[in-house]
């Protein structure tokens, strides 16, 4: 999955997770503690996805940050970019 998709799913559950018209709908007519049992067996498949789903975006922004991907936009970006503008000046002609 793309961290987008990811991202979006993870707040989707959280919507469902903080509905409280769910809720309101889920305790019509039961009693409270056998509610409060219901409502946490049909929250457990959203808080197990959305706990799988953190995990993965975790992986997937540590990969990111690796020492690798630093090196490349930190050191070798900022010198081509130099490069290529020190070329397009004198190759334009532009006095320096």
């Amino acid at each position: 999955m793309r961290l987008s998709s990811i991202e979006k799913r993870i707040q989707e559950i959280d919507g469902i997770l903080a509905d409280k018209e769910r809720e309101k709908q889920m305790a019509s007519g039961i009693s409270m503690p056998f509610f409060k049992g219901m409502l946490k067996n049909a929250n457990r498949p959203l808080i197990d996805e959305r706990t799988r789903l953190e995990t993965e975006r975790r992986f997937i922004l540590d990969r990111r940050e690796s020492i690798f991907w630093r090196i490349i936009w930190n050191v070798i970006v900022p010198v081509f970019v130099s490069v290529m503008t020190v070329y397009t000046i004198f190759r334009l002609g532009l006095p320096v």
